[in-house]
């Protein structure tokens, strides 16, 4: 069975409307399709329905990445344009029989992809100087799809791959070795009798970047305008002696948006604070070198975390405060050293309390503590190895609770 998502399916969309496909995400995992009209995008003009019924897909023996993407496409896009594409079986010529041309044999049912002269294939004498044309761009130009921020990477990547031979750049023997264009070549030469098997194999690859590519182009951008005319995110810059630190606070549980307003470029949050609906909230640095100093941060937040808790807090030093690790009594709060973040919870928060500060006076603690962080240079691994893993209790001074 072929993999795809969703075929789009409504025939009287307007020339000045888009259809979209819509994903539906639930804890990271796609659940369902929807289809969801998608206003002021650059609109290619609908081609009219073909009047014939695909049956068959044809193209050459050993599919390489050019053909395995033109046919994803098809599949993926194409139901509108060439109806039953998407059950259509797949057959394997070497080369086209003489007597028809390719029109008629679309007339019998039959789509060539890359042979026998026809729509998508980039033979033809008419594409042959044309070093931005190859199956897969002649079947996303076709189908309105070339300019989807969402498939930019893949139809670059099939572009110079089939046309410069460049699908992997890297000239690290381990880099080539791992690259699709290898993995396609090992897998022809493993299953040459089945490269129906082969094509099967390198969609799920494909459909797997297209689904990513999907949530970070379309989904996240969409999320994250949503947060912020809701009021559930905000940014504000704070002024270091390194520079102004761009921080993020949001609420939302969708793990992949801390990634995505680290990496952004009109973001590019230094730090991001991510309040959960169960109250759990984590602090997370951008991955760059010199880090950010968070110690000033662990150690002000575990200090406000321990009033909050009616602890008392005087007699623990600067540096106590400040230590990697758990810190007994305070267990809402892992300073891990390693990724750099202060975790409520994490990931895996069975067993830890949520925060009892408000986002506001975690704010308050950035403003006044981001300042003192002087960027530190990545640590040995020995040297974080040497660490205690939890601070105990009996390294710190007594702490009585403070009378009402």
């Amino acid at each position: 069975m072929f993999l795809h998502a969703s075929p789009l399916q409504d025939t009287k969309t307007k020339p000045s409307r888009k259809i979209w496909l819509q994903f539906i995400f639930i804890n990271e995992t796609v659940l369902e399709f929807k289809l969801k009209e998608v206003n002021n995008l650059a609109m290619v003009p609908l081609k009219p329905m073909e009047s014939h019924r695909v049956h068959t897909v044809v193209m050459y023996p050993r599919p390489h990445p050019d053909n395995i993407v033109a046919l994803w496409l098809l599949r993926e896009f194409g139901e509108e344009y060439f109806p039953g594409v998407n059950e259509a079986k797949i057959d394997f010529w070497n080369q086209v029989p003489a007597g028809k041309t390719p029109e008629q044999w679309e007339s019998e049912g039959y789509l060539l992809i890359d042979l026998g002269g026809g729509r998508f294939d980039h033979h033809h004498e008419e594409h042959t100087d044309d070093k931005t044309t190859c199956a897969t761009t002649l079947v996303a130009r076709y189908l309105g799809v070339d300019q989807r921020p969402e498939l930019k990477k893949l139809l670059e990547f099939v572009r110079r791959d089939d046309l410069e031979g460049r699908g992997t750049m890297s000239k690290d023997t381990i880099d080539r070795a791992f690259g699709l264009s290898a993995v396609v070549m090992n897998l022809n030469r493993d299953y040459p009798d089945h490269p129906e098997y082969v094509i099967e194999v390198v969609t799920r690859i494909v459909l797997a970047h297209y689904h990513e590519e999907y949530r970070r182009k379309v989904l996240m951008p969409q999320e994250w305008s949503e947060l912020l005319q809701q009021g559930r995110a905000s940014l504000f810059e704070v002024q270091t002696a390194a520079g102004k630190v761009r921080v993020v606070q949001m609420e939302t549980d969708s793990k992949a948006m801390v990634g995505f307003v680290r990496a952004i470029r009109t973001i590019e949050a230094d730090v991001v604070v991510q309040r959960l609906s169960s109250g759990h909230t984590n602090i997370v640095t951008r991955q760059t070198s010199p880090r950010l100093d968070m110690r000033p941060i662990a150690a002000a937040v575990r200090k406000a975390e321990a009033e909050k808790k009616q602890y008392e807090t005087d007699g623990i030093s600067k540096e106590q405060w400040e230590k990697p690790r758990r810190l007994e009594g305070i267990d809402e709060w892992y300073f891990d050293t390693a990724a750099n973040t202060l975790q409520n919870g994490g990931a895996a928060r069975t067993g830890i309390p949520p925060t009892q500060l408000t986002l506001e006076e975690i704010k308050g603690i950035l403003i006044r503590e981001l300042p003192q962080s002087v960027p530190l240079p990545r640590r040995s691994p020995q040297h974080l190895a040497d660490e205690p893993r939890t601070i105990r209790l009996a390294d710190l001074p007594p702490r009585t609770k403070r009378g009402r």
